[in-house]
C-alpha cells in the first residue's frame, strides 16, 4: 500500500511540473501609471498585477485591480477607492513568436498591439516592449517590460477629475522564467 502511494505522489507531482511549465503565472506584478494633473506629474503604482504567459501561444494576459492602486495624491487616491465593486483592468497581447523562452537572444524590441478591456469596454493600445535575455547561473531567465499610453476618453475616466491630462501612461516588467 505504501509503493502504490509513493507511485501516485510521483506520478501526481511529476504532472504538476509538466502542467506547470505550460503557463507561467504571478499575482504580484509591478505596473505604474503616470499622467498629469493641472499640469503636474502624478505616479500610481500597484504590486497586485496579475499576469499569465502561455508558452506555447505566447499570448499573455494581465488583470489589475485599479483599487490596489496607491498613489501620494489626495484626490485621485479618494476616487480610485470610491464604490464597493472592483475596478478590474484587464489586457491581452500575443508576442511575436520568437523563440525567447528556451534559448539565449539579443534583446527583442517589438511594437505589441493590446487589447485593454475596462467596464466592458474594449479598446486596442499599442505598447512598445522588450524581452531581454538574463543569466542567472545555470537557470534562465526573460524580462518582458513594456510602456504605453492609454487615452483617458477610451477609458470614460475623463469624466472622474478636472485638470486630468489625455493619456495614462503605463508601463510594467515582469521577470519570466525560461522553459526548460
Amino acid at each position: 500500500m505504501k509503493t502504490k502511494l509513493l507511485i501516485f505522489t510521483v506520478l501526481l507531482i511529476t504532472f504538476f511540473e509538466v502542467s506547470a511549465q505550460k503557463v507561467y503565472r504571478t499575482n504580484d506584478g509591478h505596473i505604474e501609471m503616470m499622467t498629469l494633473v493641472d499640469g503636474k506629474t502624478i505616479k500610481a503604482e500597484s504590486h497586485s498585477l496579475a499576469l499569465y504567459l502561455d508558452y506555447n501561444s505566447k499570448v499573455v494576459n494581465g488583470v489589475l485591480d485599479l483599487k490596489t492602486l496607491v498613489t501620494d495624491h489626495p484626490e485621485l487616491y479618494a476616487i480610485i477607492q470610491e464604490g464597493e465593486a472592483p475596478a478590474i483592468l484587464r489586457f491581452t497581447g500575443t508576442i511575436p513568436s520568437v523563440d525567447f523562452l528556451s534559448k539565449r537572444h539579443d534583446p527583442i524590441n517589438f511594437n505589441w498591439l493590446v487589447d485593454v478591456l475596462y467596464q466592458g469596454e474594449t479598446y486596442k493600445s499599442q505598447f512598445r516592449a522588450t524581452i531581454t535575455h538574463i543569466e542567472q547561473g545555470i537557470n534562465m531567465s526573460c524580462l518582458i517590460s513594456a510602456t504605453g499610453q492609454v487615452l483617458f476618453s477610451d477609458t470614460g475616466l475623463d469624466s472622474l477629475m478636472q485638470g486630468l491630462d489625455k493619456t495614462i501612461n503605463v508601463q510594467f516588467a515582469q521577470l519570466v522564467l525560461k522553459l526548460e
